[in-house]
């Protein structure tokens, strides 16, 4: 954790698009990918995090192992 401390930064999040997705809860994860300009988010519970009722096609959703299979 404290690697990822190191390299990551603050993201302030200036608006409130809600995707409403199943669990409340998770809606927090994509505002901040999008305010972050991410181009991924990294899961393991992935098919709730693409039900939500706005896309953003840029966005990929995927689990762990999916993102370990792409990297370089």
């Amino acid at each position: 954790m404290a690697a990822l401390a190191r390299v990551g930064r603050w993201v302030p999040v200036y608006y409130g698009w809600r995707p409403n997705l199943p669990d409340e809860g998770d809606n927090h994860l994509i505002e901040l990918a999008i305010a972050g300009h991410a181009q991924a988010v990294v899961a393991h519970n992935v098919r709730d995090l693409t039900r939500g009722e706005l896309a953003w096609p840029h966005l990929r959703v995927l689990t762990l192992a999916q993102f370990l299979e792409e990297l370089p």
